[in-house]
């Protein structure tokens, strides 16, 4: 700090001009730009999602030739795969049959086998007991229905599919039926809201962090499915379909759309419609789907939904929705006009149920009928004939319906112990390489524009004035920020610089912690970095998520995901954000540089920190209540930290540790660490996990502690 040229930092930066700004003489100012604009946040994710979308779509408007269209699916089966980090390693299935079952008509197998070393797959296999085999084969992915494959409707469509001439596969996807994970089975109740959504999100965010992908295991899942069906000798293994609802109407989609084993694909409510653009409305209501259902970064490389649709293309495909509307009918349209310009429009063919969400007797019957056309080539039922619905526990494959209940190989959550257990791998970075890294990952773009501050008001209170302005982080984004100016003048103060997750205001008010600091002579620069406080949009999200674990289907985590699609990072734009708020408390001639401490307190603890490492201007932080580190999610199977903190593939290369460790030499003070329920960690179990930044403080001086309180 002591060779900064102040002259040439405020020239840079446009800041000259804020130095009177925390006089409270200062009069007339222009109107607040975060207030005037509340879906700030939204409006530039949005701007920026819908800016790549019509680039792409001109790009797609370039293609007119078969070899066009045949190119475009290979370049998006080849993304597909990349966006899912592969396919893992092909083990033996270790196939069993569990019980057998004889109806009329058909035979019902409970069948179990290995989609990955002793990661057990349950599900049932329909198998006709008239006709000549070998007989077509389906797989169905179920929806996000607790029950999944046992559910009433889904056994009636496997019913009339094997009653049609099919052999079918049904199977639980992770985090259903019985691969649950919070339902216990001797209750008949969860640990967690009975959502199938709880049960992927959970341990789907977590996967991202480590560098791998939840859509993979689901994914993969499907495709060892497919591996079973050509171990059975009922089976024809050139005609297999895929079909699903729901959830599982998107899984088939990836699935049929990357594995071409699959003949003729049936795609029900399962996503046929852009994602992108994006119509921002006051009223709109946001909120991310199931995390994997998404594809990062999708929208950088311009794969869309009805992408992955035509990807399907040449083999026959059918899209089924509750009612046609205008969503729905443009994707329709897109993939329609592919399928004809291939030579193959009879190929494609739509269906609407005019009833609610569901795999209804209207859609049960279209999806036999069309996979009856294409693989039996024969017209297929046009009325269902009754039935008998088995009870679950007729179909279990496990004593009490719960693989975890039953101790019957690995959960999706002990195998992310198992992996955790060897990352961050160990290794000596310099502190130039943990930055490098960490820039990397939070695709860290600095802006150096004009700060271009604007004073709103200012509010005297006792003993000192609280001046509100707002200043520019990047074209689009502004900083709302309250300036807690002591009464007694000095040429300079001791500053700190405040961010909180909760708001500026959280701190901000009378009797608050701000106003100890200012009365006691500092000067208080907080901050609502981009999404939070003043700023925070303003929407409801889509749908009511109970609970303490609502944060995995929030405003917030839509917007983060909307940030993978771009391959961009909300965590690093609030972090890029902490250094604009940098940038403004050294413009000013009142902060005394020598005495500048960057606070961050909640998810403000992280972007502090790794502003930290990105900066060193920032010699003295002190992070309140901030994740103890990102292996701490890892070693869970719940947690109630918001996405917004999360940095994809973080792990891969450094935690929290590693980013102490980079900042030997400065001051840094943790006050009270929280876990990953966001509870206050004991002291000796945080030292514990800070082992190697203490000794790193050790040797390269500094200072370093870790307390349970510290008085603002």
């Amino acid at each position: 700090m002591a060779n900064l040229d102040r002259r040439k930092f405020l020239t840079a930066t446009g800041a000259a001009a804020m130095a009177p700004f925390f006089s409270p003489r200062i009069a007339g100012a222009a109107p607040a730009q975060a207030v005037s604009h509340p879906d700030m946040l939204l409006a530039h994710v949005t701007g920026k999602l819908n800016a790549l979308a019509a680039q792409w779509d001109a790009e797609r408007g370039r293609i007119h030739t078969k070899a066009e269209v045949e190119a475009r699916n290979l370049y998006v089966r080849a993304k597909t795969r990349e966006m899912i980090q592969g396919y893992p390693e092909r083990t033996p299935l270790l196939h069993r049959i569990v019980a057998v079952h004889e109806y009329d008509g058909y035979r019902v197998e409970n069948v179990m086998f290995q989609s990955r070393p002793d990661f057990w797959v349950t599900g049932n296999l329909y198998v006709p007991a008239t006709g000549q085999g070998p007989y077509p084969g389906v797989i169905s992915p179920c929806g996000h229905y607790p029950l999944s494959r046992m559910e009433p409707q889904y056994q009636a469509v496997y019913i009339d599919l094997v009653r049609a001439g099919f052999v079918v596969l049904a199977y639980d996807p992770i985090g259903q039926g019985e691969r649950r994970q919070y339902w216990n089975p001797e209750t008949g109740e969860t640990e967690v809201p009975s959502a199938s959504t709880y049960e992927h999100s959970m341990p789907g965010q977590v996967l991202l962090l480590m560098g791998e992908d939840l859509t993979q295991y689901r994914v993969w899942d499907g495709m060892r499915a497919i591996d079973y069906l050509e171990t059975r000798k009922e089976i024809d293994p050139g005609r297999i379909a895929c079909a699903g609802h729901s959830g599982g109407g998107t899984l088939a989609l990836f699935i049929s759309a990357i594995d071409e084993r699959i003949k003729c694909a049936v795609v029900n409510e399962g996503g046929t419609g852009n994602r992108w653009p994006i119509d921002l409305r006051p009223e709109l209501r946001v909120g991310p789907s199931d995390v994997e259902q998404n594809l990062f970064p999708a929208a950088k490389y311009g794969v869309d939904m009805p992408d992955l649709h035509v990807a399907i293309a040449p083999r026959p495909l059918l899209a089924l929705i509750e009612e046609f509307n205008p969503r729905f009918d443009r994707a329709v349209e897109h993939i329609r006009k592919r399928y004809s310009q291939l030579g193959v429009a009879d190929r494609f063919g739509t269906e609407q149920a005019t009833d609610p969400h569901a795999w209804t007797p209207k859609l049960r019957l279209a999806t036999s009928r069309f996979l009856s056309h294409w693989l039996l080539d024969k017209p297929g039922p046009l009325t269902e004939p009754d039935y008998q619905i088995a009870n679950p526990e007729a179909l279990y494959c496990t004593p009490n319906g719960s693989l975890r209940y039953s101790q019957e190989g690995e959960t999706i959550f002990s195998i992310i112990l198992k992996k955790q257990q060897h990352l961050p791998p160990r290794r000596d970075l310099s502190s130039a390489e943990v930055a490098q890294q960490a820039a990397s990952l939070l695709k860290f773009r600095r802006n150096n524009g004009p700060l271009e501050p604007r004073v709103d008001v200012t509010t005297r209170r006792k003993g000192y004035s609280v001046i509100k302005l707002e200043f520019i982080s990047e074209p689009g984004i502004y900083i709302p920020t309250w300036v807690f100016q002591p009464e007694e003048k000095a040429a300079t103060y001791p500053t700190v610089l405040a961010f909180n997750d909760a708001g500026k205001q959280a701190d901000g008010m009378e009797f608050g912690g701000y106003e100890r600091l200012a009365r006691a002579g500092n000067l208080v620069i907080a901050c609502d970095v981009r999404g939070i406080g003043e700023t925070k949009p303003p929407h409801p999200p889509a749908g009511d998520w109970p609970g303490e674990f609502h944060q995995l289907f929030d405003v917030e985590t839509a917007i983060t995901y909307m940030t993978w699609f771009m391959d961009e990072c909300l965590f690093g734009m609030r972090v890029h954000d902490v250094l604009r708020g940098v940038d403004f408390a050294l413009g000013n001639s009142s902060v005394d540089v020598q005495r500048l401490q960057v606070a961050g307190k909640g998810a403000g603890a992280l972007w502090v920190l790794f502003a930290a490492v990105l900066d060193p201007r920032l010699t003295n932080i002190v992070c309140e209540r901030g994740l103890l580190s990102y292996a701490t999610l890892a070693r869970t199977d719940r947690y109630t930290h918001s996405t917004g903190i999360f940095v994809r593939d973080v792990l891969q290369h450094f935690d929290v540790p590693e980013l102490l460790v980079a900042l030997a030499g400065r001051k840094v003070t943790l006050v009270s660490p929280v876990d990953h329920m966001k509870r206050p960690v004991p002291l000796e179990k945080a030292r514990q996990e800070y082992t190697l930044a203490e000794r790193a403080f050790q040797k390269a001086g500094g200072a370093f502690q870790i307390v349970e309180q510290m008085r603002l």
